[in-house]
């Protein structure tokens, strides 16, 4: 049983990047858009305390969202380094699913930033070595493309995109099982969309949420 300590800091964690999350998705889509350059900023605390505005319904369920993905973690891999890297990965893919879904868009102002940390963290003896880890990003930008080449259009850039900074993440082979996970996850969702007709086959769907809870399955069973 981890202590309680811990518990709370992983709270106070998960506080801190459900706020980071909340201001992702409000800051960062904005960035170099002609048509948002005017938006007045909300205050920062909007971002951190749903309370202090209500003029979004997200802030709420993402700052819960965060602070149960951070206690989860700290109870299943205890404190350490590990644990930090972790969070850092969950507060990324977090950003990545609340962002897609609310502009159907994978930033390259994150995912830059992503490779180049998950390439210092492949020197960490717990994480796969840079070898596979080139070889997982590398895997994971090739297959995506050539499905995105076949698909004429099914795919956009910005998940072939995220496809390879989630192989640098995994590593190889363990990419091939998170773009599994993803796959089946996003039919399935689809599936679902088709069958209760909110979605027709026409309906462009947010692909990269399903692709980070792929990812996030298997960084849970093997970071």
């Amino acid at each position: 049983m981890e202590s309680p300590l811990l518990m709370i800091a992983a709270v106070l964690v998960g506080w801190i990047g459900g706020g980071l999350v909340n201001w992702a998705a409000d800051i960062l889509p904005g960035i170099g858009r002609q048509d948002t350059a005017s938006a007045p900023s909300p205050h920062w605390l909007h971002h951190w305390a749903p309370a202090w505005s209500t003029s979004s319904r997200r802030q709420l369920p993402v700052i819960l969202a965060s602070v149960v993905l951070a206690v989860l973690m700290a109870w299943h891999w205890g404190w350490g380094a590990k644990l930090i890297i972790g969070w850092l990965y969950a507060v990324f893919l977090l950003a990545v699913i609340v962002i897609d879904f609310e502009h159907h868009r994978v930033l390259n102002v994150m995912l830059a930033p992503a490779a180049v940390a998950t390439a210092i963290f492949s020197l960490l003896p717990f994480t796969p070595d840079p070898l596979h880890v080139l070889l997982g990003g590398a895997t994971g930008f090739g297959v995506f493309l050539l499905l995105a080449v076949i698909g004429r259009g099914a795919l956009g850039m910005g998940d072939v995109k995220l496809a390879g900074v989630i192989g640098l993440m995994t590593g190889y082979p363990n990419v091939l099982w998170a773009l599994v996970i993803g796959a089946l996850v996003g039919a399935g969702a689809a599936l679902f969309l088709l069958f209760t007709r909110r979605a027709t086959r026409k309906t462009a769907i947010a692909y990269a949420p399903y692709l980070a809870i792929g990812a996030f399955v298997i960084l849970w069973m093997g970071l």
